[in-house]
């Protein structure tokens, strides 16, 4: 990572239906993505923790226009639409935490995946931990979706932008969750390996220790 990378960065702010969300991208691809804050100004100041060290300058830049497709697929996704995979340059991040998210974009709507395949298909079949590392550092919320990985074991497993987000998430894209008395969530929701396809019954931990 160099100057170059840094100053390529561009940083913008647009308005969903659920609020405000802070958006970086360069000319290959988006680099970070703020899930919506009630405003502009705590927008941005989520956004740094999101972003390598940059010149203090960059934070003084006039913001530009998030470019439309941006825009467009996160409305979706806030909403519970299909939305698809846009470009990403995340050149500030490892080779492996990079495969991680790559993974990570592949899972369709409304399934689920695992640490564990999250790893296997970033080519380290024992790194989960790591898998889950890279996941809670997703600098691009949403449309990398990293609420659809669940833990071990059938738990929900944590989430950056919190647990509440995520089970707001997996409902808008129809997996059926059901609170239990112990403050736990069971649902059902449809996953599929490969060209089998089956379903998986999720125990979902809330507040659990992970």
């Amino acid at each position: 990572m160099n100057l170059t990378e840094i100053y390529s960065l561009n940083l913008g702010l647009f308005k969903t239906v659920s609020g405000w969300c802070a958006a970086a991208w360069t000319t290959q691809g988006i680099s970070a993505l703020v899930l919506p804050q009630k405003t502009r100004e705590a927008a941005l100041r989520k956004i740094t923790a999101y972003l390598p060290p940059v010149p203090s300058d960059f934070w003084t830049q006039p913001l530009k226009p998030v470019p439309v497709v941006i825009q467009k697929e996160t409305k979706k996704a806030l909403v519970g639409k299909r939305f698809k995979s846009v470009p990403m340059d995340l050149f500030f991040m490892t080779p492996f935490q990079q495969k991680a998210l790559t993974a990570t974009s592949q899972i369709p709507w409304g399934q689920t995946r695992t640490y564990a395949w999250v790893a296997l298909k970033a080519g380290s079949p024992r790194g989960f931990r790591a898998a889950g590392s890279a996941l809670n550092r997703n600098p691009v919320s949403l449309l990398v979706p990293c609420h659809r990985v669940i833990a071990g074991g059938s738990r929900l497993g944590g989430y950056g932008g919190g647990l509440d987000w995520k089970i707001k998430l997996l409902k808008l894209e129809k997996v059926r969750l059901r609170q239990l008395s112990d403050g736990s969530f069971t649902g059902r929701s449809f996953s599929g390996t490969g060209t089998h396809s089956h379903f998986s019954h999720l125990i979902m931990g809330i507040g659990a220790p992970q």
